[in-house]
């Protein structure tokens, strides 16, 4: 269930609150008002977005029948540029390099954490990071330069971005998430793009990385190709993260957790 919505206007970017889950809606009301229901129980989700995508994402969660949550989307006009960790050529010869910003919209969504988190007068009992493609990237990287997630939630995550997959493999997270969820579409690697066919073998280093890092991590394949069905890969990478970022908490979402590369 969906229940209230705010739009917010922090650090100069639309940031889109809503209430998910019965549990949560009772309680959530104006956001002037300081939501008893949801402090220190409920899962605050943080997710990057470029067109609108936070009701199609949410019908999908309810489908899943995934446990009650607070998303804030945050709108990113810039995508290439503001969620990518280091400057990269365009995809194809013609396109616009990537300008590897990622670090001034960390510093974005963490003034947009605070000051979310103080108009409704309430810390969350876990925050997730989420994103799908380069905002599924951003999501990876997070944890590497902030403690503020407990979560991480990368559906389709753009793990082809050069140099990324080594960037994980020998970085120190700044404080180890409690879960991680990975997921990448069974067709992602067949691509004309060079550059984005190596999404397959850099998700699954990514993968193995964070494993090896002592984080709880679960890969997921989906069928078809990156725009097959966004909304419900990024929603089950939510219900799951969600699900799994409490010690102890919550129901693991029933999905299809495969290999990488078996699909």
């Amino acid at each position: 269930m969906q229940g209230m919505k705010t739009t917010l206007n922090i650090a100069g970017e639309r940031v889109t609150v809503t209430a998910f889950g019965d549990e949560t809606c009772a309680g959530f009301g104006d956001a002037s008002v300081a939501p008893n229901a949801v402090e220190s129980r409920v899962p605050f989700v943080y997710m990057h977005e470029i067109q609108d995508e936070s009701d199609a994402v949410l019908k999908r969660c309810a489908e899943l029948g995934c446990p009650p949550f607070v998303l804030v989307a945050i709108h990113v006009p810039q995508w290439n540029d503001m969620l990518t960790p280091w400057e990269c050529p365009g995809i194809f010869a013609d396109d616009a390099p990537f300008a590897g910003h990622a670090k001034r919209q960390l510093e974005a969504l963490s003034e947009i954490v605070q000051k979310t988190e103080e108009r409704l007068g309430v810390r969350p009992a876990h925050r997730c990071i989420a994103g799908y493609s380069l905002a599924g990237l951003f999501a990876t990287w997070a944890p590497f330069q902030t403690d503020l997630f407990d979560a991480v939630a990368s559906a389709s995550g753009s793990m082809w971005y050069p140099g990324f997959a080594e960037y994980v493999e020998a970085g120190t997270l700044h404080r180890s998430p409690r879960c991680a969820y990975f997921s990448l579409g069974s067709k992602e690697a067949r691509t004309p793009s060079r550059l984005l066919r190596g999404v397959a073998d850099g998700t699954q280093r990514v993968v193995a990385a964070f494993g090896a890092k002592g984080v709880k991590t679960v890969f997921e394949s989906n069928p078809g190709n990156h725009f097959k069905e966004p909304d419900m890969r990024m929603a089950k990478a939510i219900c799951w993260a969600v699900s799994n970022c409490g010690v102890g908490e919550g129901v693991p979402l029933k999905s299809r957790e495969r290999e990488l590369g078996r699909e």
